[in-house]
This record gives structure tokens, C-alpha cells and sequence, in this order.
């Protein structure tokens, strides 16, 4: 990432550390630069992005940026019955960088990592439990906040109210990890999973308040184990912001391209599971000033910045024929 050197090198000092971070996305084109310069700023060195059967053009803002050294952007054709996520994981996980990364993490562009230690840094969550081998990091919901329509302005701005910390829509988690070939399955959407023979010793998976989990959490003696317990969820280290709404219009989107791993949901009984907005939680907004500094950074790109334009308009079509019923829309399929 030597196009950031100069600006993260004042905050993050000399640090070694390569610290990856893994996301699928389709048809996320707002949405790609407010992430991606958000999780630049808090210290993630590498950057890979799968995408697949997009219709806002997002890809090819994702390719410029593969052009400037800013990503590694993989473009993944889903065989039939495939499911897209896993395909682009496994995609993923052959590059050389999973073998050279001392860290690894799976989001989202709706998840933001939101560290409260230190200086919001994953170098500061790190080094607050450094004999951790996994941060199983619960999310926060954050709903549409009274937005019906989309909106070019930031997200993490737009977006404060949320759920209770208590409410079980929080009780899933992603990890972020280290001893990554210890794994079978290194990249996946909540955890690694399947240890490989002997090394299942190694692991010391912790919650976010660095307090040790049970071994279950790692050694697949409960299948599909993708949720805390109420009584193992702390969010005193760190949180995942996750957007999971947005705006109505935003869900309209997310409900056309399809899951990227589950086939078929109902988009009534989903938002009403997912748009929380009980309480104010800004605890992000005082990190965002490096992420506009990186941001800008990457708009000054007066290629990047047209294409980001460019993204923008076909999206806002996009929510237009959806919310037109007689007008015909190509089924997105599922997401990437």
C-alpha cells in the first residue's frame, strides 16, 4: 500500500505487521471508497475485493484501484450452484497474499470494524491481548436511522441509531485472526474453521473484551457455531458497525442482488429483524478524520473520482426501476 506510506506512517509508526482484509461485494458502488478508505486509515495493509455479475460498474472503480496498488481486486465467475461467497473466499485464499499476511479478516462493505481501545487502530486491539490468536468480534446494528431514500453522504455519518447491545441480532460475530494456516478453511464469512491436525493447541480465541472462549468456538465440536452466547458478548475493545439496512431504497438493492450464501429471503421479515434503531451510538465518528483524509486521497485519482460518479448514477437507476414495478428488472441474482 505504498500509496498511503506517507499518510499513515505519522499515526501507525514502523509496524511490520501485514494485516489483510477479505470482502465480496455486488453492486456496493457508492459505497466502496467510504469503506475501503475507512479500513485503510485504521491500519489494514492489504486489501483484496472479489466481485461478481455487477450491473452498477463498480468493478471497474474496483480495477482502477487494483491499477494504482491500492487493492487486489479478483472478478469471480459463479459456476451454477455455486454459492458466490464461497467462491470468492476460495478464490481469495489462493492469492499470495493469505500466505504472507500475519492477520486476516472477512467483512462486508455494511461492516465497519469499530475499535475502541487505543487509537481505534487494529495494531492498538492487537496489542491489548497479544496472546490472542482470534478476536471474535460481535456486531452492532445499526438501522436506517428515519433515511427512506439513498444517499451519496458518508455512512457512518448518516447512519447512529441502533439497537440495544442486548438484542440477539448482535450476537453474531466476525474474527479477525492470526495463525492463519493453521485452517483448513482460512477464509470464510464469520471465522476460520476446521483446524488442521495438531493445531487446534495453538488457538486462543477471545471475546471483545479479551476474555478466553470455550474451545468450541474453534475445535468444530458444534457444527455451524456462528453465534455468541448472551453471557460471552462484550463489545469494551471492539465492535462491527453493521449497516445492515441502510435505507429502505439501499434494502431494495441488497434484496435484488440475493444472498450470497443462503438462497432466498423475505425482505419484510428481514427488515423488520434488522432496522434497530433503539439508541444513538457514535462512537465511530471521532475515527472518521483519517478516513476522509484517505478518502480524498484516493479522489484526487481524477480516473477514481469518474468512476465513483459513474457508480453513483447507475446505482440511483438501479433503486429507480426498482421502485417501478412495471418497469422490468434483470433478477441480480445472488450476491458476490
Amino acid at each position: 500500500m505504498s500509496l498511503f506510506n506517507g499518510l499513515s506512517a505519522d499515526n501507525q509508526g514502523a509496524d511490520d505487521r501485514v494485516i489483510l482484509l477479505v470482502c465480496t461485494m455486488r453492486n456496493e458502488g457508492p459505497y466502496i471508497l467510504e469503506w475501503l478508505a475507512y479500513h485503510l486509515s485504521i491500519g489494514f495493509t492489504d486489501v483484496v475485493i472479489c466481485t461478481n455479475d455487477c450491473i452498477d460498474e463498480s468493478p471497474l472503480l474496483l480495477d482502477r484501484l487494483h491499477e494504482m496498488g491500492v487493492i487486489t481486486h479478483v472478478r469471480s465467475e459463479v459456476p451454477p450452484g455455486e454459492k458466490p461467497q464461497l467462491v470468492a473466499y476460495r478464490k481469495a485464499q489462493e492469492l499470495d497474499i493469505g500466505g504472507r499476511a500475519d492477520w486476516a479478516m472477512v467483512l462486508d462493505t455494511d461492516e465497519f470494524l469499530n475499535i475502541h481501545v487505543g487509537c481505534g487502530r487494529v495494531t492498538d486491539l492487537l496489542d491489548a491481548v497479544p496472546d490472542a490468536t482470534a478476536f471474535l468480534l460481535n456486531w452492532r446494528i445499526f438501522g436506517d436511522s428515519g433515511h427512506a431514500g439513498w444517499s451519496r453522504e458518508p455512512v457512518c455519518e448518516r447512519f447512529t441509531r441502533a439497537s440495544v447491545l442486548q438484542d440477539a441480532v448482535n450476537l453474531s460475530f466476525k474474527t479477525l485472526f492470526t495463525r492463519i494456516d493453521a485452517y483448513w478453511c482460512k477464509l470464510m464469512p464469520h471465522q476460520p474453521r476446521y483446524p488442521r491436525d495438531g493445531r487446534a493447541a495453538e488457538l486462543r480465541y477471545v471475546n471483545g473484551a479479551g476474555s478466553p472462549l470455550p474451545a468450541y468456538f474453534h475445535d468444530e465440536s458444534r457444527d455451524d457455531f456462528l453465534q455468541s452466547e448472551p453471557d460471552l458478548v462484550s463489545w469494551e475493545l471492539a465492535q462491527v458497525n453493521h449497516y445492515n439496512t441502510r435505507s429502505r431504497e439501499d434494502y431494495l438493492v441488497k434484496h435484488a442482488r440475493g444472498n450470497g450464501i443462503v438462497d432466498g429471503w423475505d425482505l419484510d421479515w428481514n427488515w423488520n429483524a434488522f432496522n434497530k434503531n433503539d439508541e444513538t451510538d457514535t462512537t465511530i465518528l471521532p475515527k472518521l478524520a483519517r478516513a476522509r483524509a484517505v478518502m480524498a486521497k484516493l479522489l484526487d485519482d481524477p480516473e477514481v473520482r469518474r468512476r465513483h460518479e459513474r457508480c453513483l448514477h447507475l446505482y440511483g437507476a438501479h433503486v429507480t426501476a426498482l421502485l417501478e414495478p412495471r418497469r422490468p428488472v434483470v433478477p441480480a441474482g445472488a450476491e458476490g
